[in-house]
């Protein structure tokens, strides 16, 4: 037998060390008849740390959206920021959403359309090669980044939810997606078999009417103009009429927040900080902003994020919500399971090798609302967040959900916050000037939340 071999001898040995330990069996029959969260799950440390406390709170909190059977959270954390800011600025109800639906069409055309152009630039790639296997991989998914929003909203404007609300293929996208991506993979192929550049292009194009075609079949088609009506919370209950409005001068004269004023800190360990950075092949909008990033030490986001919140202003943040998470308090703790209790061990990886070797990326997008900073001079204890997985008793505080900051070092990956607040600092104000190193397409700062 090789010496690779899992030998009989090795699982001998392995069964009378199992057997030696009786807690050993006490942990197979928990498992046996339970989800393993709730047997891992450290109530003591639950019950003293998880309390919905937090110094600092926005002045208006709204009730917490659902982005269903989709991977619309990027969409839906920053139309539920700019939401804020226009619930405070009109006093509207806290039931009040933009279109989330509005937005995911025109990035599902815009996709599209970036999609196309990259086959085109790499047709000189062979087939099998990473780059192009990468685009192929998942040409029609949910998930996006900060920067695509707002190539999309600078250029197609918002809408309120009345105005163009949700359709089936918006709330469960799994349907559509295959159908677009067998679309997309389809006329790839017949790109890549173009000869010449100008004949390609007419061919996107073409390729582009069809696309455009099945995106308005499932989604509908997007106002040109609309209405926008609503009652005020206040004493008054004041109604209110905008007409004629167009997605463009909704945005312009209605909405408190400018997306293009905002920049995109993250924290990857792997990399030097005070750099800028962007990946190959990452966007949406061909002629929109590049995905650009600044990286910096994870101290620096959590200084940026809670000055923010203590303007009243909510933070679109990106992180790797399943780990250390648990679904039904939506709480996510580095400390609330006993890995060492049942199993004797844990992974040692930090934030850097979980990287490196493909545990951890952003997978999530979400709101900062709120953090508890028992002492001015100190970090936060744990943050208040915006969720976009509905209300109820299995989502957190009625939609709302916590992480703690040890978590916040660990799986914390994205920021975004106003312009206006980093560039007093030199040694930012020195990196917005560097050189910006680009990461691969496959790289994990180049992963999309869901």
């Amino acid at each position: 037998m090789s010496e690779k071999s899992l030998s009989p001898y090795l699982i001998a040995a392995a069964n009378r060390s199992y057997d030696e330990t009786a807690s050993n069996r006490v942990a197979q029959n928990a498992m046996s008849c339970n989800d393993p969260i709730a047997v891992l799950l450290d109530g003591d440390h639950a019950a003293k740390n998880h309390q919905h406390h937090y110094s600092v709170r926005l002045s208006k909190e709204l009730k917490a959206t659902s982005q269903k059977a989709s991977g619309r959270c990027w969409i839906f954390a920053c139309l539920n920021v700019m939401r804020n800011q226009m619930a405070k600025k009109y006093d509207l109800p806290d039931t009040f959403q933009l279109s989330q639906s509005f937005t995911f069409y025109w990035d599902k055309l815009e996709r599209c359309n970036y999609f196309l152009n990259m086959i085109i630039d790499s047709k000189d790639e062979p087939l099998d090669g990473r780059l192009v296997q990468h685009l192929l991989s998942s040409p029609m998914n949910d998930g996006g980044q900060w920067d695509m929003l707002v190539g999309v909203i600078e250029k197609y404007g918002v809408v309120p939810q009345s105005a163009f609300p949700d359709k089936w293929s918006s709330t469960a996208s799994r349907r559509f997606n295959a159908i677009m991506t067998a679309n997309l993979r389809d006329w790839a192929m017949q790109l890549r078999d173009c000869a010449e550049p100008s004949d390609c292009h007419k061919l996107r194009e073409q390729f582009m009417v069809q696309a455009h075609r099945i995106a308005t079949i499932h989604f509908g088609k997007p106002p040109a103009k609309f209405d926008w009506t609503f009652q005020s919370t206040g004493k008054e209950k004041t109604f209110t009429r905008f007409t004629d409005l167009t997605p463009k001068t909704f945005l312009k004269e209605h909405v408190p927040y400018s997306v293009s004023d905002q920049i995109s800190l993250i924290n990857d360990p792997r990399n030097e900080y005070y750099k800028l950075y962007t990946v190959h092949a990452l966007g949406s909008v061909i002629d929109g902003p590049p995905v650009l990033y600044v990286n910096l030490p994870v101290s620096e986001l959590k200084k940026y994020a809670l000055e923010t919140l203590k303007d009243d202003v909510p933070v679109w943040f990106g992180c790797d919500v399943g780990k250390e998470f648990n679904r039904k308090t939506q709480i996510m703790d580095t400390e609330q399971f006993n890995y060492e209790d049942f199993y004797g061990f844990r992974p040692q990886q930090n934030k850097e090798m979980r990287l490196r070797y493909g545990q951890s990326l952003m997978t999530h997008a979400m709101v900062f609302v709120g953090a508890d900073q028992p002492d001015a001079s100190a970090h936060p204890t744990k943050w208040r967040v915006e969720n976009s997985w509905g209300t109820g008793d299995d989502n957190g505080d009625a939609g709302y959900a916590m992480l703690t900051d040890k978590w916040f070092d660990e799986y914390m990956y994205q920021v975004v916050v106003d312009k206006k607040r980093i560039i007093a600092d030199d040694k930012i104000k020195e990196a917005l000037k560097s050189e910006v190193t680009v990461l691969p397409a496959w790289d994990p700062m180049g992963a999309l939340a869901l």
